[in-house]
């Protein structure tokens, strides 16, 4: 995994630097920067007006002693989403703007509790209750 993780790290940089000079050569080199620009101002808005629902969502839950499940998967995808949306590249703006959309962030939830569950019993992670 941390191998895969170190791949992901050197990697993902190089593919968008070639995308970035691939669409450069397509569409030109102005509309890259300004499509680079406006996906990071675009994401920004769309994060910080879904954190606020998010939040009310989490206040809401509270208030009323329920488990604040779903305000907590929005929060934890819209810190994941975040520095993706501003990092420049096409790759990461499709990966952080797919986190934005409620059903791709809740079935990538579950496929991530799945595995969590998995490794529990498999016994390669412990959690601790209190």
């Amino acid at each position: 995994m941390i191998a895969f993780l170190l791949l992901l790290l050197l990697a993902m940089p190089i593919v968008e630097i070639a995308l970035l000079l691939q669409g450069a050569v397509i569409i030109g080199v102005i509309p890259v920067i300004l499509l680079t620009v406006s996906t990071a101002l675009l994401g920004g808005y769309l994060i910080k007006r879904q954190g606020l629902t998010a939040m009310q969502e989490l206040r809401g839950d509270l208030s009323e002693n329920r488990p604040p499940v779903a305000a907590v998967i929005d929060g934890a995808s819209l810190l994941v989403a975040a520095p993706l949306l501003m990092t420049p590249g096409f790759i990461t703006d499709a990966v952080g703007f797919a986190l934005l959309v409620p059903p791709i962030r809740y079935a990538l939830a579950r496929a991530v509790l799945r595995r969590l569950q998995e490794a529990h019993q498999r016994g390669n992670i412990v959690i601790i209750k209190r």
